[in-house]
């Protein structure tokens, strides 16, 4: 917990809470109905079961996630999608540690073995769409840090854990005191029957939220 607390200078919520309630219509604005389709589309796609052999489910996620811009071969992907398949699995308990292990045994094309934090969020969030995704525009609102090269396999995976929990606490606590009903509002609007449970609108919004530029004296990500 020491290295989080040292690592970081995130905001907390009440700022967090401001940014949006102070960018409300262009967070929404820069929303896609594209987006909540093909995200519904993987849904559907997914409870299918056997998506190891949906071809078409492996095709549009890889897009939606950006997982082929990331430079990794496609004995990552592979194992990417087997994981998915096998922690989706009511037995199988999703821990980050092994399957982030199983994962940065396989180098990228730079032949670097990288932590995949956020790609391997992306799928706990398909397995249970009620835990938020981890992504560097949703870290840009919280002005989470990067774990320090220095630490090992074990701390970078805690560090980023931690400040995944933080979304989420967060998340928790927004939605209890409708701190951002203004916007999950408009969200609603315009995207008029979502199917999309509250977390997964916070997902998009917070998404949105830090993909947006920020002039420099507004309360933004400067």
């Amino acid at each position: 917990m020491n290295n989080f607390q040292k690592t970081t200078n995130m905001r907390t919520t009440d700022e967090i809470a401001r940014i949006i309630n102070n960018h409300t219509q262009a967070i929404i604005d820069n929303i896609s109905y594209e987006s909540i389709e093909v995200y519904n589309f993987l849904r559907k796609e997914y409870e299918k079961k056997n998506i190891t052999d949906n071809y078409l489910f492996q095709f549009v996620y890889r897009s939606f996630y950006r997982l082929d811009n990331a430079g990794l071969p496609a004995e990552f992907k592979t194992e990417y999608f087997n994981l998915l398949e096998r922690y989706s699995k009511p037995d199988h308990f999703f821990d980050f540690h092994t399957i982030l292990k199983k994962l940065n045994d396989i180098e990228n094309y730079k032949k670097q073995r990288t932590i995949q934090f956020s790609f391997v969020s992306k799928m706990q969030n398909t397995i249970h769409s009620n835990k938020p995704i981890y992504d560097s525009k949703v870290a840009k609102v919280f002005a989470f840090s990067r774990a320090k090269p220095v630490l090992s396999f074990d701390e970078k995976v805690d560090f980023y854990k931690k400040q995944l929990q933080e979304i989420e606490d967060t998340y928790k606590l927004l939605i209890k005191n409708n701190s951002i009903q203004k916007v999950i509002t408009l969200f609603d609007e315009k995207f008029q029957g979502n199917n999309l449970g509250t977390t997964k609108k916070l997902d998009f919004i917070f998404w949105s939220a830090g993909k947006l530029d920020w002039e420099e004296n507004s309360i933004g990500f400067q």
